[in-house]
């Protein structure tokens, strides 16, 4: 078993990439299933009901009843875009789960079909989506108990149980296990490990900006012509267009986070236990 260096980040980067590249028809079409239709949801009760709010705001008629009319929209926006986000966030999960139980093979080779990436989700959703709310819970209590500081307490606590997801999807470990081993692997790497998930974060939103900067481009555009543009009537057109580019601008990236997480696990199972990326990653392979 050969030797592995530790890597830097833009090759820890560069091996997620490579994966999605190789085998995007298959996760993409996963999260056409699962992440797109929510966040089309979403997109549309944004435009729809938040820009018609807006627009009340703005117009004289609502001067007649304008408590019980924005009380209205406001509940109506609220509720759809509630419900949006609680369905995204369980099709993310799966989706999480499917590519993360995939993600060991295709370092090798491109997943077999999108059928196979899409079954292969369900064996750990379970304990995956367990960890995210427990994982959640703890990062917020965090937050709160450091509040005067900040929220160090809320970072640390993010970059330390960061891989629990990863773990208990490719490793078939439970909830307990899963905290300890990424604690574990993450102990004395916790910088690089925040400054890794700061980078996906913000190259995530920056390719769901450049996806939605038609929508941003034409409202800076018409705020700059009319500061009293966003208060304006909306074409239905472009309400569904705003909605549609804001869906795709989730569903396009989604696979690829989970693939960076998976990519940072291998690199510091690499540096803690000297692991072959190559081999080990082909023994975590699910058999079938």
């Amino acid at each position: 078993m050969r030797d592995v260096r530790p890597r830097n980040i833009g090759a820890v980067l560069d091996d997620a990439l490579a994966m999605y590249r190789g085998s995007y028809k298959q996760l993409l079409f996963v999260s056409a299933i699962f992440v797109f239709p929510a966040a089309l949801i979403a997109g549309l009760g944004q435009d729809f009901y938040l820009r018609g709010f807006t627009e009340l705001i703005g117009s004289p008629a609502s001067t007649a009843e304008p408590s019980e009319a924005l009380f209205n929209t406001m509940m109506i926006s609220y509720l759809v875009m509630g419900v949006a986000a609680q369905v995204l966030a369980l099709g993310r999960a799966y989706l999480d789960s499917s590519v993360l139980r995939a993600a060991p093979g295709m370092l090798y080779a491109p997943a077999e079909s999108g059928k196979s990436v899409l079954k292969g989700g369900l064996a750990r959703f379970g304990w995956y989506l367990l960890v995210v709310i427990v994982v959640q819970m703890i990062v917020g209590a965090a937050a709160v108990a450091s509040f005067f500081v900040l929220g160090a307490a809320a970072l640390a606590a993010w970059a330390a149980l960061s891989l629990a997801g990863v773990i208990v999807v490719v490793e078939d470990a439970n909830l307990v296990v899963a905290i300890q081993r990424s604690m574990a692997l993450v102990k004395g790497s916790y910088w690089r490990v925040i400054g890794y998930l700061l980078l996906v974060s913000a190259l995530t939103a920056a390719f769901e900006g450049a996806i939605g900067s038609p929508a941003i481009i034409r409202q800076l555009v018409a705020s700059l012509q009319n500061p009293e543009a966003v208060f304006q009537p909306l074409s239905i057109p472009w309400k569904v267009f705003e909605g549609l580019t804001l869906g795709i601008a989730i569903a396009l990236p989604a696979p690829f986070i989970p693939l960076a997480m998976f990519s940072l696990y291998l690199d510091l199972r690499s540096r803690k236990e000297g692991m072959d990326i190559i081999v080990r990653a082909r023994e975590l392979t699910p058999s079938a």
